[in-house]
């Protein structure tokens, strides 16, 4: 197994985490591949069965074990969805990536009738002020200085982003907006002036204050009082709870119907050459509810396909547009037509 050492990559980045400028990059371009933590060389058989639990997780856009069962006691090993893994040292910690087959997943969900969740995924962004009467207050980022708190709260997130395959977002305030948001917190709408910087599914706020010697207060979108001896624990049960009931109610709009299959026409435009064609053929083939493509017509700088599809039309339509890779130039719904355009 190959070793590969990323000594300068950050650790969230591997997880699809968008702690970023203002951005809106839906579409989770490696939703088949899980990097699961391993302690040992030793546990790699409990790192695979890890990771495949991970990523029935991710598919199903469900945190329920009741579909892995269901898929082993149909009679299916965890390996037979592995297609490789590797060991790879990423910032001197060391992970298993595996790499699963998505065509065989996707065909196992049909058999049993899981429905999948697309490519698509929900952008949560979360906001989350904290005053703990040592310090100024501040909005939680991905750079703050490292604290116990912070991390609770940071590798929580991650690992939620990680697991069910979601995009969850911490905002990146410049120095002006910090001190504006501050200074003027009674006449500016925080929760809106942040919001408006990004585009997401979703905005949670919360505030976490030390109210006391022996108390900190939760409020915003999530309110309860702690005691400062339980404090983080009851905290961080709390935080999880309320973000995984909005992880679940996200990916449950954007759940795929197994069940309805049938076919469409794609028309692609900007393939002027073979490197085009084969990049943006791989680009769609990775795409959930998309199967079985078939050349109709080459012509000038431009391909047509037939594709079979599970789910409705306006599904694989929304993957297409929230792709960074595509334009919708022109969609019909009666005619079951997608005209697109390649962006290299």
């Amino acid at each position: 197994m190959d070793i590969i050492n990323f000594k300068n990559t950050k650790y969230f980045l591997i997880f699809l985490i968008i702690f970023s400028i203002p951005s809106f990059g839906k579409n989770f371009k490696e939703l088949f591949v899980i990097y699961e933590p391993i302690q040992d060389s030793t546990l790699i058989e409990k790192s695979i069965n890890n990771a495949f639990n991970t990523m029935i997780y991710r598919l199903s856009g469900s945190a329920s074990p009741s579909n892995i069962w269901r898929i082993i006691n149909a009679g299916n090993a965890r390996k037979d969805f592995i297609t490789s893994y590797s060991i790879k040292n990423i910032d001197d910690k060391t992970f298993l990536q595996v790499n699963f087959d998505k065509n065989l997943l996707i065909e196992k969900f049909e058999d049993l009738k899981i429905p999948i969740v697309s490519n698509s995924r929900p952008v949560l962004l979360i906001i989350i002020k904290i005053d703990s009467g040592n310090s100024l207050p501040y909005f939680l980022s991905s750079h703050q200085d490292d604290n116990y708190l912070n991390e609770l709260i940071r590798n929580t997130i991650k690992d939620y982003s990680n697991i069910r395959g979601v995009f969850l977002e911490l905002p990146e305030l410049d120095l002006n907006d910090r001190i504006n948001l501050l200074r003027y917190e009674k006449l500016i709408d925080t929760k809106q002036y942040i919001s408006s910087k990004y585009t997401s599914d979703k905005v949670i706020m919360i505030d976490l204050t030390k109210t006391g010697l022996n108390s900190w207060s939760l409020s915003g979108d999530i309110n309860f009082q702690y005691a400062e001896e339980s404090f983080s624990k009851e905290f961080i049960e709390d935080f999880n709870e309320y973000i995984e009931n909005e992880i679940n109610n996200m990916l449950e709009k954007n759940l795929i119907d197994i069940s309805n299959k049938y076919s469409i026409k794609l028309k692609i435009n900007n393939i002027r050459n073979l490197q085009n064609y084969k990049d943006s053929r791989n680009i769609i083939e990775n795409l959930i509810g998309i199967g079985n493509l078939k050349i109709e017509m080459f012509e000038i700088d431009n391909i047509s396909y037939t594709a079979d599809i599970f789910g409705n039309f306006e599904t694989i339509e929304n993957q297409f547009a929230e792709n960074s890779f595509f334009d919708v130039v022109e969609s019909s719904v009666n005619e079951e037509y997608l005209h697109l355009a390649y962006k290299k």
